[in-house]
């Protein structure tokens, strides 16, 4: 069967040049605005615009971020800490992250509006349009440029936007948990570092006096000697406590040198000051409180972590709802106007405008495989929570208990050192009178030195175990 002799369709009769014009424009127009990401590709480091949360953040000079000068006082370093930190950095942009993928759920709400474009090529000749009457000629092209405004508006998705709009609001908030989280447990490690660098001062303080006091004993014991009064053996008994002392110099200093560096990296920054990093403040006995509201259950509603899982269940309760809504049909208005072209220039336009309906008939089951998937993961979510909640009730109870211990230890190795110390007195009074032996004093000069350290360790693990409670009861004590 012939196909009848091609002819000029009507619309390029009344105007064929700006026919032609028309449908170039809607070509190019969708070929750059379907392709516009590739002509300008993304970096990894594009500069953008930072988010509220990280409003005092100098993101041109993070990795440069200098400690001052000044001897670092611990309320210092959590601010540094708060707004230099890269995990709280990264924790704001995954709330940002979060917000944007909320946008973007919502959006589905609108009416969408787009440009499509193409260039055909038949193995036979085709109509540039369907046919329109018995009595309108046609025309017929191997070569067809085509393009279409189309206007799509969602009437009823069976709750599917709602779903995901609820969900994405949800994660949103349970970003914002993580990140309080995260902000408490760097406040904790922040802290216990901090006290930990305290406490080695005050042990290398303590050192460095057991050393000079020996040095004096040292000397003091060559003169005994020389007068005959004392012992060659006395002298090398001295001389293996200063190597044990200097030894212990040099493991403390260079513990409090790698415990620095810690603090650095916690702070979120890559350069310590050429003098090295001033710490100012003292670690000293502290009373302890207790607060007169029950610790575990203001623990179950203060804690983040808890308070982010709960917002991950009713966030999967809505991916729930999401894959049930597969059950239901998706109607929505279409609307579109477009026109078509052959290489010869000839031209015509079309387009239309109706409802359209998807019904879900059968899937392969797909659609219930999904609801048991997502019913599932609710499931564990849940079963995380509870083992959550038996989890915090560990970490208060173990850290209650801690606190506990180092405040008894705290004020028994108090008593310790006074003890220690009139024991020293008495041998060195003795060793003056020649009734104690220079090993006396020794032992009560070392017995004064393990009352001082296992002190400042527990201050350390009093201030340690105060802010482990705090970081097990999100604040609440």
């Amino acid at each position: 069967m012939k196909r009848p002799p091609a002819t000029q369709p009507i619309a390029s009769d009344v105007c064929p040049g700006l026919s032609s014009i028309t449908t170039t424009l809607l070509f190019v127009s969708g070929l750059l605005l379907t392709g516009c990401a590739v002509f300008q590709p993304t970096g990894v480091d594009n500069p953008v615009v930072l988010p509220p949360e990280l409003a005092g953040h100098d993101r041109t000079r993070a990795h440069r971020a200098e400690l001052p000068t000044a001897p670092l006082t611990i309320e210092r370093a959590l601010a540094i800490a708060l707004t230099n930190n890269p995990d709280i950095v990264a924790g704001a942009w995954d709330i940002e992250a979060a917000r944007a993928r909320k946008r973007y759920a919502s959006s589905e709400h609108w009416p969408t509006l787009s440009i499509n474009a193409a260039y055909r090529h038949y193995w036979h000749a085709e109509r540039l349009v369907p046919a329109r009457g018995q009595s309108v000629d046609a025309t017929f092209s191997h070569d067809i440029l085509a393009g279409d405004v189309v206007l799509s508006i969602p009437l009823i998705a069976g709750g599917r936007v709602m779903s995901t709009v609820a969900a994405s609001e949800l994660m949103a908030r349970a970003a914002e948990r993580r990140l309080a989280r995260t902000k408490e447990e760097l406040i904790f490690n922040v802290k216990s570092t901090f006290y930990a660098i305290l406490g080695q001062a005050r042990m290398i303080e303590a050192l460095e006096h057991s050393q000079k006091a020996l040095d004096e004993h040292l000397h003091k014991t060559e003169e005994l000697i020389a007068a005959r009064k004392a012992a060659k053996v006395d002298l090398l008994n001295i001389e293996v406590r200063l190597a044990e002392l200097n030894y212990h110099l040099v493991k403390q200093r260079g513990m409090l040198e790698i415990s620095k560096r810690l603090l650095a990296s916690l702070l979120g920054v890559e350069a310590i000051p050429p003098g090295g990093l001033a710490i100012g403040g003292e670690i000293t006995a502290r009373e302890v409180t207790q607060n007169s509201r029950p610790i575990l259950p203001t623990a179950l509603e203060t804690r983040p972590d808890m308070a982010e899982l709960v917002l991950d269940i009713q966030a999967q309760a809505k991916r729930v709802d999401l894959a049930r809504a597969d059950y239901w049909p998706v109607i929505s208005a279409k609307g579109t106007y477009g026109a078509r072209a052959s290489v010869q220039g000839e031209y015509d336009d079309l387009g239309f405008a109706g409802l359209e309906l998807s019904l879900p008939v059968f899937n392969g089951l797909g659609t219930a495989a999904r609801v048991e998937e997502e019913q599932a993961k609710l499931r564990a979510l849940q079963e995380r929570k509870r083992k959550l909640a038996l989890a915090i009730r560990r970490e208060v109870e173990s850290a209650v208990i801690q606190v506990q211990t180092a405040t008894a230890q705290v004020e028994a190795t108090e008593k310790a050192i006074a003890k220690a110390e009139e024991s020293l007195r008495i041998a060195r009074e003795k060793a003056a009178l020649g009734h104690g032996t220079a090993m006396d004093v020794l032992d009560a000069q070392a017995a004064l030195l393990n009352a001082e350290t296992t002190y400042f360790a527990a201050l350390v693990d009093l201030h340690t175990s105060l802010a482990l409670l705090d970081l097990t009861t999100g604040g609440a004590t």
